[in-house]
């Protein structure tokens, strides 16, 4: 073989060495293929659960204020609905067995509605039922006792409004609960005149058999964005039977 077969042929055969750079990679660069994977996938997770967390935190900032809401939504709706009525109070030789009213102080009000919602099939109600709205320690779903705003409803309405039935939570977590309640006799005296005040109870002499046209609440929760300042609602109820019903 000539000098220059020898040649071609060492120059189509290669060296071991070039054969098996170019098959594959050195460990230098898996390492550093491996680093840079790593690297991503770091920041990719962080980006999700920085995600994720905050998804979390806005879905859990909505259910709070939702719950507010539908509080208010369930006290205008059934405030508004509120009656008194001479009817069932005359003294007899029995006692008395049904009583309407409407007591409503600055942190609490009793009073008896039309709004009442039967639940059972054939249940032995009608739509008068006595309810009651102030704030109470009750226990959570953790088992904690916590400052919540509850709601007390007893059907049928019976001789004192403002005790029995049942009492439910409507609204954990509640810092304050305000009412105050429109007086159209006070509003008419000048005008301009404010007609807001935080008592009326019908078994008085400058409340009987009549009821505020309006009531005005007021909800205070701690800052659902995680602030140290507090958020406030207000809405108001406007009743629609200011005045005794007779039937």
């Amino acid at each position: 073989m000539s000098a220059e077969q020898q040649q071609s042929s060492s120059k189509g055969r290669g060296s071991p060495g070039a054969l098996l750079l170019r098959g594959g990679f050195t460990l230098l660069e898996v390492m550093l293929a491996v680093s840079i994977l790593a690297l991503i996938m770091a920041v990719a997770w962080g980006t999700y659960a920085t995600a994720t967390t905050q998804q979390r935190r806005m879905q859990d900032i909505n259910v709070r204020l939702h719950g507010v809401q539908q509080a208010m939504v369930r006290m205008v709706r059934e405030l508004s609905m509120a009656f008194v009525t001479p009817h069932g109070q005359e003294e007899s030789q029995l006692d008395i067995r049904y009583r309407t009213g409407f007591v409503g102080k600055s942190n609490r009000v009793d009073f008896t509605s039309l709004a009442h919602m039967r639940m059972f099939r054939d249940d032995k109600v009608g739509d008068q039922s006595e309810i009651s709205y102030f704030v109470a320690q009750m226990r959570n779903d953790e088992g904690d006792m916590v400052r919540s705003l509850v709601r007390r409803e007893q059907a049928p309405i019976d001789d004192d409004f403002q005790k029995g039935g049942t009492v439910i939570t409507l609204l954990e977590g509640v810092e304050s609960f305000s009412l105050s309640y429109w007086d159209d006799a006070k509003a008419d005296v000048s005008v301009g005149s404010d007609g807001w005040i935080d008592d009326w109870d019908t078994e008085k002499s400058d409340f009987e058999w009549r009821l505020p046209s309006r009531v005005r609440i007021e909800i205070e929760i701690a800052d659902p964005m995680g602030g140290r300042g507090k958020m406030k609602f207000s809405t108001q109820a406007e009743i629609h039977l200011t005045e005794a019903l007779d039937f």
